[in-house]
């Protein structure tokens, strides 16, 4: 009787390990839970791209003005004649700081392109947060720009962050998206072709 029981009790033990790191531990070690979850993002955040809204018409947009990382005053007149993707984020906004990456990796795909990502971080408490961040994420092709009165958001009539616009080489916004997305995939790829193509 004590060696039957000795063997389930082993059997379950063993049962249970094996199922632990069936359901724990992905290929490369990592959690697959994790694994999963990064997958679902991704894939919502492809699919939110979607719903990217284009206007029948570019609408103007008043020059308005930010800092970059140095203190020094920029302006959307600085890219005329280039195609902007202008993005509002935060650090304390978990969706702004999840698409980072790839607004990063947008930016270098088109990077002998007539383009360019502007990510802007409305942090009120200064650049020491943004810089950390970018520096955690190794984030090395995207500028940093900050609006710490966080007036560009109701500027642009941003609702809520991230908030993502497209702008002409005229200085006009031709669309725009509320919420998150992945930037560095095939549709997003296709859609700024397509708009340097106008």
């Amino acid at each position: 009787m004590r060696v039957s029981l000795l063997t389930v009790v082993a059997a379950a033990i063993i049962g249970f390990v094996a199922v632990y790191a069936s359901l724990t531990l992905s290929g490369n070690g990592e959690k697959r839970s994790d694994a999963v979850i990064k997958q679902k993002t991704a894939q919502d955040h492809t699919d939110r791209l979607k719903s990217f809204i284009f206007h029948e018409a570019p609408k103007p947009l008043e020059n308005f003005e930010f800092q970059d990382q140095l203190g020094n005053t920029k302006s959307l007149s600085d890219w005329k004649g280039k195609l902007v993707l202008l993005n509002l984020w935060a650090t304390w906004c978990g969706p702004c700081r999840e698409e980072m990456p790839s607004l990063d990796n947008l930016k270098k795909f088109f990077a002998k392109e007539p383009f360019d990502v502007v990510a802007i971080s409305m942090d009120r408490s200064g650049l020491s947060k943004p810089r950390k961040f970018y520096d955690e994420e190794r984030l090395k092709h995207l500028d940093l720009y900050i609006d710490q009165t966080t007036k560009l958001m109701f500027k642009l009539k941003a609702v809520g962050l991230p908030a993502t616009i497209l702008i002409d080489k005229e200085g006009r916004e031709i669309g725009r998206l509320a919420g998150p997305a992945q930037w560095d995939s095939d549709l997003a790829i296709d859609m700024i072709k397509k708009a340097l193509k106008k």
